[in-house]
């Protein structure tokens, strides 16, 4: 028996050791081999159970230009759908190259691209993160809210009660008086977010910005370019502007971060709830705590009421709701903001586009405003906090359907502040 030939024995019989229940250990003293040899092998079967354990050649098995484009489709599928953990497989875990080859070898992808290759691929697509990208070193700028409903900020934390069943808690936060509003649902589709909202308005106001993450539920999904989904449309229906905090970039929602972490301690961790209707029935309850009772370390000694006591707030009357039709909404004139970070190839991704700005902003945060009415989109940036915002393009942003002028009824009295939102 030749050396090649004797090395694949020793690994089919070290794994067919190993399956009958023998301990690593000892394989590895009988057959003269060190643990990190077994390792080695016992991956190997895991990731195919029906390899012949040859040596595998060192030379890469594809080559960069040999690429096919349904190969170069699937990475790209793969890498959104890590990254949007929108299913129970993806909700954790890692989204770089070496998982996306993973996936690619599971999917039974021939011949596996290289991880190299799959960095190449993202890279061309806009779906890396940048040098440094984990790194305070560029400024942000933060969106400051000077009175209530000027900022409200949504997100969705997922939880699971006893028997697995998930709840999907839609969050709402006022920034400048911490008061919030919650509610509860089986889902997190578009429909659930925008009945979420008609709620939150009702209840807290109509704020001025809506500030949200990256979600689908709330940007659209992540498919169909320039897509205006049915939360951003629902906000310019109503007069709001949403604005989207970068991706990958959850820090930048830290008031409503900062909210769910004081509800799992207090509200979720305090009770062992059965069902969704459960949850439903004692939400109210730490709902009322929160605002009556709890004083957040910001409003210095004050609770989310007192805060609120005596301010007029704008709110969504049933009155208001009934202008609002009850299918796919049309596009209104308004204002759309997406912060986003210039990668590496200096450029951003936007409503599954990509748009160049140039390599002298690579590492910077940039303020892209969507303007439906003028059909145009501007990109802006502000160096530091006192700075002014400086206008760096404009571009055309055509609109394939009509797009409406906003009802009187939901028109402001009060003015934007051109300071924090130009246009």
């Amino acid at each position: 028996m030749d050396t090649c030939a004797r090395e694949q024995a020793l690994r089919r019989e070290a794994i067919r050791r190993h399956l009958a229940g023998e301990r690593r250990g000892t394989i590895c003293r009988d057959l003269e081999r060190s643990p990190r040899w077994f390792n080695k092998w016992w991956a190997v079967y895991q990731r195919d159970p029906r390899t012949d354990f040859a040596d595998q050649s060192r030379r890469p098995r594809t080559s960069p230009r040999q690429l096919s484009a349904e190969v170069e489709r699937t990475i790209v599928t793969v890498r959104k759908a890590l990254a949007t953990a929108r299913t129970s497989p993806t909700r954790y875990g890692l989204i770089g190259s070496g998982a996306i080859q993973g996936q690619l070898i599971e999917l039974k992808v021939q011949p596996v691209p290289g991880q190299r290759t799959i960095q190449r691929v993202l890279q061309q697509h806009g779906l890396t993160h940048p040098l440094g990208a984990g790194q305070a070193t560029a400024y942000y700028p933060w969106p400051v809210a000077w009175d209530v409903n000027v900022i409200q900020a949504t997100d969705i934390i997922t939880r699971h009660v006893y028997g697995g069943e998930a709840i999907e808690n839609f969050h709402t936060l006022d920034h400048y008086s911490q008061a919030v509003w919650l509610t509860q649902h089986p889902d997190q589709s578009s429909a659930t977010a925008r009945e979420h909202l008609l709620k939150t308005w009702a209840k807290l106001g109509l704020p001025l910005v809506h500030q949200f993450d990256n979600e689908g539920a709330f940007c659209g999904g992540h498919t169909h370019p320039r897509i205006l989904g049915q939360v951003v449309r629902l906000c310019l229906f109503c007069g709001v502007e949403p604005w989207f905090i970068p991706v990958y970039d959850a820090k930048r929602n830290y008031q409503v971060e900062t909210f769910h972490s004081l509800w799992v301690k207090g509200f979720w961790s305090r009770q062992r709830f059965r069902d969704l209707a459960h949850v439903q029935r004692e939400a109210p309850t730490f709902w009322h705590w929160y605002h009556y009772h709890y004083r957040p370390p910001s409003l210095e000694g004050r609770t989310p009421a007192q805060m609120r006591h005596g301010v007029a707030v704008r709110r969504l009357t049933p009155d208001l709701q009934h202008l609002i039709p009850a299918g796919r909404l049309p596009v209104t004139s308004g204002r759309v903001h997406l912060l986003r970070r210039v990668n590496d190839a200096g450029q951003v991704q936007l409503l599954n586009e990509t748009w160049p700005i140039g390599d002298k902003w690579i590492g910077h945060y940039i303020r892209t405003t969507i303007n439906t009415r003028e059909q145009k989109i501007t990109f802006w940036h502000q160096p530091e906090a006192d700075a002014r915002w400086r206008l760096i393009q404009t571009r055309k942003f055509p609109i394939e359907e009509t797009v409406h002028a906003l009802l009187p009824e939901f028109r402001y009295t009060r003015a934007r502040c051109l300071g924090h939102w130009p246009d």
